[in-house]
């Protein structure tokens, strides 16, 4: 077993994410990652303080929540009263007679730092859970966190760095040197669109293509972004084919009409058209 180790991400609140228990074997490596919350170097919230809320939540009853919590009224009354000191916002609002004797109750802020805490334990484990995959490059925050978070329609999604910019009338061409092998797209976006990505050379930038902008050409034609790639594989839909590629190295997806017969392991030429080429950073 490894020791647990800390992950300090200065910021305020300051956020410490703790890999607790780390088990390998053969096959399988099961983790427990840890997340807790600090304010002004406080600690703020933990599993043991959110699930004591989460409790709260659903009973209504300090009381109670420490039952199901397994811990004494006493502590569960001491970790409220430290996170409601240094908490931002109350957390909770005690209620007193009624026909139930009165309880407590959640404020919104202590709903949504929940619901936050729940997110970003999500986000973590997605986040380690890719340290499994040498091809995801760890230098960049574009390239991991869109391989963890993002999900899109459009299967074919490169990662690269912005080479060039150059305007003409209301449009901007902007040459990308792709990351996963020596390529170079040309995309076409407009000059708003540009300013409000705050593209400039070398800021990393996701391109995402859906198939049906692959154009397939048996001959090399002209144009930018022409490529010659092989068919991998070529599977017949109702209306068209859906055609895999090996584009030097990388699979890419397109789709062709039924009428021509691209057939496995035929070398042939795609074109993407600049203005089909969706641009994304963070």
């Amino acid at each position: 077993m490894l020791k647990p180790a800390h992950f300090l991400f200065l910021s305020n609140p300051t956020v410490m994410l703790q890999f607790h228990k780390l088990k390998l074997s053969k096959n399988t490596m099961s983790t427990e990652i840890l997340l807790t919350i600090k304010l002004n170097q406080a600690l703020f919230a933990d599993p043991k303080r959110i699930a004591l809320l989460n409790e709260i939540k659903q009973c209504g009853s300090i009381n109670q929540a420490a039952k199901n919590c397994q811990i004494s009224y006493k502590s569960a009354w001491d970790h409220l009263s430290l996170m409601n000191e240094i908490s931002p916002k109350p957390l909770f609002e005690r209620t007193a007679g009624g026909k139930n004797g009165g309880g407590t109750v959640l404020t919104r802020y202590a709903e949504r730092l929940l619901q936050l805490y729940a997110l970003l334990e999500e986000t973590q484990q997605r986040a380690f859970d890719i340290l499994q995959d040498e091809h995801i490059p760890l230098d960049n925050s574009l390239f991991a966190t869109a391989k963890f978070a993002l999900k899109s329609s459009a299967r074919n999604q490169f990662f690269g760095t912005v080479e060039t910019l150059y305007s003409q009338e209301n449009k901007c061409n902007v040459l990308v040197k792709l990351a996963e092998f020596p390529q170079y797209l040309t995309a076409c976006i407009t000059v708003q669109s540009a300013e409000r990505l705050a593209l400039e050379r070398g800021k990393p930038v996701m391109l995402m293509i859906k198939a049906p902008w692959l154009k397939l050409h048996s001959k090399q034609p002209k144009g930018e972004n022409v490529f010659q790639v092989k068919v991998i594989s070529v599977v017949d839909k109702e209306k068209n084919q859906d055609i895999a590629l090996d584009w030097a190295g990388i699979t890419c997806f397109a789709s062709g009409s039924r009428e021509q017969l691209w057939q496995q392991g035929q070398e042939v030429w795609i074109t993407i058209d600049p203005e089909q080429i969706v641009l994304l950073t963070i």
